[in-house]
């Protein structure tokens, strides 16, 4: 069977037609642990868990030959055997494991289910030729679903649909506003949610609300300390910086964080100077997702000149040498940082 995604998983599910082999992989650890847990309950017999259903995790030191061996078991009193495996190396196997997993999986029994979840494991078959293979192999017998970050749209729509059965109206608008805050992992979204829907107790979910009750990401307070260096407002900017302190976020973090945001404005300018879009840059680097940078950073572009955000990006190599060498305090770096930061923007 060849590759499949969500909404084709979705639909096997309902329709009760499992595989024999599954893959599930990707960077949304949220969507995989979901459906980890899900297919098993749709596949076992009620009541029967206990004897059809068997979990093996190789952060724990499971070894294939536990896992076939399960795996080769018929289902008491019918219905599917589920064996979930998390974090199977399936391209790093040699030697007799690997020989007995080749074996298997060349005749897999009908009434077995074999889910391999890798968790933390990385499947990038792009660049991995290794996991290539594995892929090819396992969609001859069953199939393989890549679970990645959702985009702005699909996050919107899911938030959407959330607040709807916790008795909340949340508009399309304030949902991307929740995910701009908050960011696209989908566990932590919905735990924002949660929160929010909680408060209001129902009815409609506006952006006071979600200032007031969600938890802004590392990425949205420095989208704030980067609009209050913009409008020359550096205390505003240092407020910002201390509240991260309090919270106990690594400088190393913030400081990555922050030149990451001059980066984009960087990339966006080179864009705009050249006659392209802002989006122009996410056809070379990665904003899968995280479009909207590009959109901030557009904002910023257009109030920096090209040897503005140079300076800028002089200024913050050297704050990153001067937290590497630990010598200096963090601290003190960071906060002499937006000083700088605002003095190159004043020239």
């Amino acid at each position: 069977m060849p590759e499949i995604h969500e909404t084709e998983l979705k639909q096997m599910l309902k329709a009760g037609d499992f595989p024999r082999v599954c893959l599930l992989y990707g960077s949304e650890g949220y969507l995989k642990q979901h459906y980890a847990d899900t297919i098993p309950k749709k596949c076992v017999t009620p009541g029967m868990e206990g004897f059809n259903f068997k979990k093996f995790d190789f952060g724990d030191g499971a070894t294939v030959s536990q896992m076939l061996e399960a795996a080769q078991t018929l289902p008491a009193f019918g219905g599917k055997m589920c064996i979930v495996v998390r974090d199977c190396p399936l391209d790093a196997l040699s030697g007799d494991d690997k020989a007995q997993m080749d074996a298997f999986l060349e005749d897999v029994p009908d009434s077995t289910l074999l889910l391999f979840w890798q968790d933390t494991v990385e499947v990038n078959p792009k660049k991995n030729t290794k996991w290539r293979s594995v892929l090819n192999t396992i969609q001859k017998v069953g199939i393989s679903v890549p679970l990645d970050k959702l985009d702005r749209t699909s996050l919107c729509k899911l938030l959407q649909s959330g607040a709807k059965k916790r008795g909340c109206v949340l508009e399309r608008t304030q949902a991307a506003y929740l995910a701009e805050i908050v960011g696209n992992d989908l566990q932590l979204l919905l735990g924002e949610l949660e929160k929010l829907c909680n408060y209001k107790n129902g009815g409609e979910i506006t952006h006071a609300d979600i200032d007031a009750v969600a938890t802004k990401s590392l990425e949205a307070n420095i989208f704030d300390l980067s609009k209050a260096l913009a409008a020359g407002n550096c205390a505003h900017a240092l407020e910002i910086l201390h509240k991260l302190f309090a919270a106990k976020e690594k400088p190393e973090m913030i400081l990555g964080t922050i030149v990451g945001a001059y980066v984009d404005v960087y990339r966006v300018k080179l864009a705009l100077c050249g006659g392209e879009r802002a989006e122009y840059p996410a056809q070379f680097f990665n904003y899968k997702g995280k479009e909207f940078r590009l959109r901030n950073a557009a904002r910023d572009a257009a109030k920096l000149d090209i040897r503005q955000l140079r300076g800028c990006l002089d200024v913050l190599n050297a704050a990153d040498a001067a937290l590497k060498s630990g010598v200096a305090d963090p601290k003190i770096t960071l906060e002499r940082l937006l000083v700088q930061l605002s003095a190159v923007r004043a020239k």
